[in-house]
């Protein structure tokens, strides 16, 4: 005798749930609206990109950034499809082919972490080119290490089919290996945060000014709380009797902090944050306090050329020429913000040398 439906007739059940017993729909929902972040994280990328018809150098990271994402929420979701976060039932037998895209959903996750943290090394690296080259280089590398590092912990595991060690019974190093790659990941973003602080301290702006400029370059330091709740989320999972019931808000908590390290590489894109550092030609609004002499950026010329609005009055001095801020400040109130640019050259003397006079007068003479 068939089990009478308690949905109205015509109406199919949902594709997936979520109640005790299954949270596979938690896990479509946020997987869902990654997606839909990373594809708002690039459109706006080529925007800024567009408008300000610059080509970044981590133009490259973020694309790989951006494909690596989205087949990691694919793999996400085909792993739902094949039954992670529903409660296994007692002698019910696994499904391999679930165990295998989760264990290529933990390793796509940490390439995009990797990845995140490159193209922002890659970002300030071109940003803050006077300032710290040494500093970010060993970031860099620090990002590079901590992925391939992070990946090995990862993919090699207990057993000879690694995909199957999700918890404490198959796989007790599991939870270390992940307190290790935790532990590096804040160590990174900590370090990441510093490098900001020191850079934007050097930029004669304002304090106010300053402060915004931080708070849009650092949106990263959320990923800091999010890592350890990842880390507090996977630590149920592994000591769990039904891991990949117990699994689904570990995958969830994966995958809002994967949308928001992707979401961190594009929000200091916007125009307004980047124009107190680089204008639309590349000149860095540096003070030229580090000790780097770039080209012909350097700022310590007694000649000045400045492009001023033509309603600024004659014989005030703006920008670059006090030294001292607005780089960006409001004028006539129907066209926003203008940034005004201000560009040093160095003139230096060089000494001629001249055909000895008494000689020359000589042959003069002669003639």
């Amino acid at each position: 005798m068939s089990v009478p439906s308690p949905l109205p007739p015509g109406i199919s059940p949902p594709l997936s749930t979520d109640n005790p017993n299954n949270h596979s729909g938690l896990i479509v929902v946020i997987t869902s609206l990654y997606i839909l972040l990373v594809i708002v994280a690039l459109v706006t990328r080529i925007s800024v990109s567009f408008h300000r018809r610059i080509m970044q150098h981590n133009n490259v990271s973020f694309g790989f950034l951006i494909v690596v994402a989205t087949t990691q929420a694919a793999v996400v979701l085909a792993q739902v499809h094949e039954g992670w976060g529903i409660r296994t039932k007692p002698g019910q037998t696994t499904s391999d082919r679930m165990l295998k895209t989760g264990y290529a959903a933990d390793l796509l996750s940490i390439i995009v972490l990797g990845c995140s943290k490159i193209s922002t090394c890659l970002f300030y690296s071109t940003l803050f080119s006077q300032i710290h080259k040494m500093f970010i280089r060993i970031n860099l590398a620090a990002m590079v290490a901590w992925t391939i590092l992070s990946v090995i912990l990862l993919a090699v595991r207990c057993s000879h089919d690694p995909w199957i060690d999700i918890s404490d019974a198959q796989c007790s190093s599991l939870f270390p290996r992940w307190q290790a790659i935790t532990a590096i990941d804040i160590a990174t973003e900590v370090s990441l945060f510093i490098f900001t602080a020191m850079a934007v301290q050097q930029i004669q702006i304002s304090t106010t000014k300053k402060l915004v400029v931080f708070i849009a370059l650092q949106t990263r330091v959320l990923l800091i709380p999010l890592s350890g709740l990842r880390l507090y989320y996977t630590k149920l999972q592994i000591a769990s009797d039904d891991p990949i019931l117990v699994g689904a808000f570990a995958t969830v908590v994966a995958e809002i902090y994967l949308a928001i390290s992707v979401l961190c590489v594009v929000s200091a894109f916007f125009k307004s944050f980047i124009a107190a550092y680089e204008d639309s030609n590349g000149i860095s609004y540096t003070n030229g306090t580090s000790g780097s002499h770039s080209k012909s950026r350097r700022m310590d010329s007694r000649n000045t050329i400045t492009h001023k609005d033509n309603n600024t009055a004659p014989g005030v001095l703006r920008g670059w020429e006090r030294e001292e801020d607005p780089i960006i400040g409001p004028t006539d109130p129907k066209s926003g913000l203008k940034i005004y640019t201000s560009v040093h050259f160095s003139v230096r003397d060089e000494n001629i040398e001249l055909a000895d006079r008494e000689s020359a007068e000589g042959r003069r003479d002669g003639f």
